[in-house]
């Protein structure tokens, strides 16, 4: 497996490209292209000739999805997105212009919806879709067996947001509760920042010991 991250945007999120490997004709997935210049992620999917079969959004923040349809269209490739955020992903446009002055046309519906231990395919991967609301209502990670996509729910030493009007503080020490369950040696790749591992963030991260004590 190989994977390669861009830094997007104004608000520094992640955008992932994640392939079988780099030999050319190699399925990839490109995650959360959270920005409308994506030259440089389609100039490396290029590059190494990969395929590109889908796109995976970890939850439907603009910062996120707001480069979704240009993904779409430059490789006719289905878009997905956790159920519970299509309400956020139709405000794309409204949330983009608030937070950061940019106008951008609305983008088409999800192809697909994710829910909660649906398996997603790259060729002879497999990632687990694990619903981790808090910071949103459809937040999600990817999980496979050595790592895992983790948005906006878990950072290197800390979380995200809960603070914003459709996150839930309950729901997110819930879901990190829940994510204790994961084995050390996993590799996290964060929606912001750089990557970590488990076993890192379960001796350094605050709100995972908060979470692993029952919130106290």
């Amino acid at each position: 497996m190989e994977i390669r991250r861009f830094v997007m945007g104004p608000l520094r999120s992640n955008c992932y490209v994640i392939s079988e490997s780099l030999v050319r004709g190699s399925l990839a997935v490109i995650v959360d292209p959270g920005d409308t210049y994506l030259d440089e992620v389609f100039a490396y999917v290029e590059e190494h000739g990969l395929r590109v079969v889908a796109n995976w959004n970890t939850h439907a923040h603009f910062d996120h999805v707001v480069g979704v349809d240009l993904v779409r269209e430059r490789y006719q490739c289905p878009s997905f997105v956790h159920v519970d955020d299509v309400e956020i992903w139709e405000r794309t446009p409204a949330n983009t212009l608030r937070w950061i002055g940019k106008e951008v046309p609305p983008l088409r519906a999800p192809d697909g919806l994710l829910r909660d231990g649906d398996e997603l395919r790259l060729g002879s991967l497999k990632f687990t879709v694990w619903h981790t609301p808090g910071h949103s209502p459809g937040c999600v990670c990817f999980v496979s067996d050595t790592l895992a996509i983790t948005g906006d729910t878990l950072f290197k030493g800390t979380v995200g947001r809960t603070d914003l009007e459709e996150s839930d503080p309950q729901a997110m020490e819930d879901s990190l509760r829940r994510i204790l369950v994961w084995d050390d040696a996993l590799q996290l790749y964060p929606g912001h920042g750089g990557d970590s591992t488990m076993f890192e963030e379960r001796e350094k991260n605050r709100f995972l010991r908060i979470a692993a004590r029952g919130g106290k």
